[in-house]
């Protein structure tokens, strides 16, 4: 059972930090930077949502909209990143007071304990039909950290690089050369894999004490061993889009997914059983003259319980077990209509062929599954950058220095256009507004979500 937390960063280039955290709290914010209001007061399953402040922090952060007011207005860059977003997964086998007193204490000890303000949310979603419910919880942690006094410190500082031997290193004109580096471990990939493993350890520990057999494991499937193409978070405006029968990119994305991973483990399943008959009924047809398959499984049996009688310990138990291996592999002959080694053969290069064509549909379904992810990037980034086009578009004066200064987001613009252009339909960029809305299907209006809301 696999059920931890994804990290992404709230940026100013995306949602504001305002915006976020209302939807987290289902709350009625106003964003003083941009001068604007976000109003979830109408969303539905919010159980919970509160700041949790380390013990430097000043008490007005307790207040929702001035905390996340003062993130925005201590960043001066315009494409500064403002939080931590983490989303985690609640469990359905405990009830919703044990999924909250656990949330309460993984924020305390390990994100308020590493001196982070956070903001807490828990999410209980009305569940739809033939669905598994979906309790989860949104925590939002500015990146900025908070000095002893209560103020905001520095995010990233300079040091000097120094050669191997300990020596300032220095550019062309003799001046010391310097690299930003974070004040704090938050953004670290290892301190992701910490709160990962801690929270599972503390979710296994309530399953143990509770007397429950589910476990939680902190390691992706990678690291598992575990052969299967990970599913593509989908969001609440793709799900309740796909629950009125309305077909998206991402459902069908995750569908593919799903044949995909079924088809692998059918595969893998038919390669082993050609190998097991191969390995175990082959070797002993060699050296005799036209028997039966039945006679070879019989001679083989007979020879494992002669070992099994060597042993005084287990012996019938040993013979037991050969007995119904051997019944069970002679009903399946018979099934299959198997009964000389010839019939073996072609039967097992049937399967050779069958298992050809498979791995080669499979190979099929996983490019169509590249070329679908190359979209999906494409349609993100053409959305991203398509505002910075049209500003280019309309202006009269200044276009070269703006081009200059937009080089960038420009560049993406037409590299994901062409992409768009080559691979979906040729006139998909008349369809404009038609476009846009079919596309947020798959980018949606909240970037930094990216695991279950």
């Amino acid at each position: 059972m696999l059920s931890l937390s994804s990290k992404s960063i709230i940026q100013r280039k995306g949602q504001s930090a305002i915006a976020s955290a209302a939807y987290r709290a289902g709350a009625k914010l106003e964003c003083t930077y941009y001068g604007e209001v976000s109003d979830y007061t109408r969303k539905g399953g919010v159980v919970l949502a509160e700041i949790h402040l380390p013990q430097q922090a000043p008490e007005r952060f307790k207040d929702r909209e001035t905390l996340w007011n003062e993130v925005e207005w201590i960043e001066g860059n315009k494409k500064a990143q403002l939080a931590h977003s983490f989303d985690i997964a609640l469990m359905n086998e405990f009830s919703m007071e044990e999924n909250i007193e656990l949330a309460r204490r993984f924020v305390e000890e390990q994100l308020v304990a590493r001196g982070m303000i956070a903001d807490l949310a828990i999410h209980d979603p009305k569940k739809a039909k033939d669905k598994i419910p979906n309790p989860h919880m949104h925590i939002m942690v500015p990146i900025r950290p908070l000095q002893e006094d209560g103020t905001w410190g520095q995010k990233q500082k300079k040091v000097p690089v120094l050669t191997p031997d300990g020596q300032t290193v220095l550019n062309q004109k003799g001046q010391p050369v310097f690299r930003a580096v974070h004040t704090t471990d938050w953004s670290r990939k290892e301190t992701l894999e910490e709160l990962r493993s801690a929270w599972a350890k503390m979710c296994n520990e309530l399953y143990e004490e509770k007397g429950l057999t589910e476990r939680v494991d902190a390691r992706s499937y990678e690291e598992r061993g575990i052969d299967k193409i990970p599913m593509v978070h989908e969001g609440p405006n793709v799900q309740a889009m796909e629950a009125r029968g309305i077909s998206t990119a991402l459902g069908s994305l995750n569908r593919l997914i799903r044949a995909l991973n079924d088809m692998k483990e059918r595969a893998k399943n038919l390669l082993q059983w050609s190998l097991f008959r191969e390995s175990q009924l082959m070797e002993r047809m060699v050296f005799l003259h036209q028997p039966t398959l039945a006679d070879y499984l019989r001679n083989y049996c007979d020879k494992r319980n002669a070992v099994a009688e060597s042993y005084a310990y287990g012996t019938q138990k040993a013979k037991n077990t050969n007995l119904k291996q051997f019944a069970e592999t002679i009903r399946f002959l018979e099934e299959q209509d198997v009964r000389t080694p010839e019939q073996l053969t072609e039967k097992i290069q049937e399967l050779d062929t069958q298992l050809k064509e498979v791995s080669q549909r499979l190979n099929q379904q996983l490019s169509a599954l590249r070329s679908v992810n190359s979209n999906l990037y494409a349609m993100k980034e053409y959305f991203e950058t398509r505002p910075v086009y049209l500003e280019l578009k309309n202006k009269y004066f200044g276009r070269e220095k703006f081009k200059e200064e937009h080089k960038k987001e420009l560049s993406g613009y037409y590299r994901s256009e062409r992409i768009l252009k080559e691979n979906l339909d040729p006139k998909w960029e008349d369809s404009g507004r038609t476009m846009e809305t079919r596309s947020r299907s798959f980018i949606g209006r909240d970037s930094c979500f990216t695991k279950r809301r």
